[in-house]
């Protein structure tokens, strides 16, 4: 009974260390895939295996559709300032311009034209006053600035204001006692009972009269009496030889006598 025991303990012991062997073996040949493999017996749980290695890289997939645009982000912080920019080429020269007029020699342009028009000026003085000294030689009578003068002929007052005015003057139109009495002298020299038309009428409204230049009369000197518009006819104004004014019709023939000033 003893032998059969250990013939049976010899025949597991021969019978374990050939498959010992030939798992030996088995781990000599997968050393190179393996990292770690325990060789131990069948009976035993062996430690759990590192992982796997990863595959390999696919291939690529198709391009996808493209999505839709995203809401717009927060503007961004200035970016750093850029270099400084090259400094461009020299443009040409240009021509050169007109030389100016200094301020001096303006002021100096002004004061020639001065001088020149005050000699002319200075003319038409001594040419006024000339003929001036004419018209009082042949009659004139001057009152201030005015001269009153006299073509010697008597027609109606639209006429003898057409004469003046082709004269280059008026009719007489005294504005105060002393032009009064210049135009009163003159027709003492021409007679008693000399009458002359004077510019003044209410041609324009009844009962106002006026300077021919349309403003109401600053001197009178009329007539006891007038003017009384007898027969509703009278609209024009006479200056007789005693100083006194009359309202007298227009068609009347009268001394023409001018002013000039």
């Amino acid at each position: 009974m003893k032998m059969l025991k250990l013939f049976h303990f010899l025949l597991f012991v021969t019978s374990l260390k050939a498959h010992i062997t030939t798992d030996n073996g088995k781990c000599e040949e997968t050393t190179s895939t393996c990292a770690v493999i325990s060789c131990t017996p069948h009976s035993h749980s062996g430690l759990p295996g590192r992982d796997g290695r990863d595959g390999k890289e696919g291939l690529k997939g198709e391009k996808g559709e493209r999505g839709q645009q995203g809401s717009r982000g927060n503007q961004g912080p200035p970016g750093k300032l850029g270099p400084p920019g090259v400094k461009g080429d020299k443009g040409t020269i240009g021509q050169k311009g007109d030389q100016g007029i200094s301020a001096t020699s303006e002021v100096d342009t002004v004061k020639e034209h001065l001088k020149v028009f005050e000699r002319e000026l200075q003319i038409l003085q001594a040419s006024l006053n000339k003929y001036n000294k004419i018209l009082l030689f042949h009659g004139g009578k001057q009152s201030g600035d005015k001269v009153f003068v006299t073509n010697g002929l008597e027609e109606s007052f639209e006429n003898a204001q057409k004469t003046c005015k082709e004269s280059g003057g008026n009719l007489a139109t005294p504005k105060n006692a002393a032009e009064n009495s210049a135009a009163q002298e003159i027709l003492h020299t021409k007679g008693e009972a000399s009458k002359a038309f004077l510019g003044i009428s209410d041609l324009q409204v009844e009962g106002i009269f006026k300077y021919l230049s349309g403003e109401k009369i600053t001197f009178t000197n009329w007539n006891l009496g007038e003017p009384n518009n007898s027969k509703d006819n009278e609209d024009c104004v006479e200056v007789q030889d005693n100083g006194k004014w009359n309202d007298i019709p227009c068609n009347l023939l009268r001394l023409v006598i001018c002013e000039f000033q």
